[in-house]
């Protein structure tokens, strides 16, 4: 199902990763994903393999498109493009969603990933998101369709600058946290979230 979402990670201060994903946003899909990732790494490894990874350039990005078989400077591309490049490159397709933190975990080589970031910013697009906090050992679930301006403290807040006024919408809202050492199982996870969020309705 359509519903985008972001999946991010926070180590030493600063986002090392940013994922887009264009399917199953919700918690009960990617949300899941970034779980059962979580309950069953090895941290200390994965914080190492993070050292790998790095922003790629808009250059760079479309070498890889170029090489699945894109023209170059194409803004649209056949489905048979698209399979060759996430069969290429995994980590850079809007398909991967929270698989990018096990293609992180397993690999032997740097990965350029890219910055989405941004996406956090207009909650009528980004219906959910996902940050993995190293730095304080949480796992953070954001909401979409946000109305309400964000304050200071809140994570996204800084991204309420780049939106355009009266677009009636803000940054991804918090609508639970938890503990990485202790994590809830799958059917609690959901209901935490689903707790909260008609709270917050």
């Amino acid at each position: 199902m359509g519903t985008r979402s972001l999946i991010c990670v926070v180590k030493d201060g600063e986002y090392r990763v940013a994922q887009y994903c264009q399917w199953d946003g919700y918690p009960e899909g990617q949300g899941i994903g970034v779980l059962a990732f979580l309950k069953s790494a090895n941290l200390e490894k994965f914080k190492k393999k993070l050292d790998k990874v790095s922003w790629i350039t808009h250059d760079e990005l479309e070498k890889q498109w170029v090489e699945a078989g894109a023209e170059p400077g194409a803004r649209l591309v056949s489905f048979e493009v698209t399979e060759k490049f996430r069969n290429l490159y995994p980590e850079n397709s809007r398909d991967i969603g929270a698989k990018i933190l096990q293609i992180i975990y397993e690999t032997e080589k740097p990965l350029k990933l890219v910055n989405s970031l941004d996406f956090a910013a207009d909650s009528l697009f980004c219906e959910w998101a996902y940050v993995v906090d190293l730095d304080n050992n949480k796992l953070e679930v954001y909401e979409g369709f946000n109305g309400e301006p964000l304050v200071e403290r809140e994570r996204f807040y800084f991204l309420q600058e780049s939106l355009e006024e009266d677009s009636g919408y803000y940054p991804v809202k918090l609508v639970a946290s938890f503990d990485i050492n202790n994590l809830p199982d799958e059917v609690e996870f959901i209901e935490i979230i689903n707790e909260n969020y008609k709270k917050a309705i």
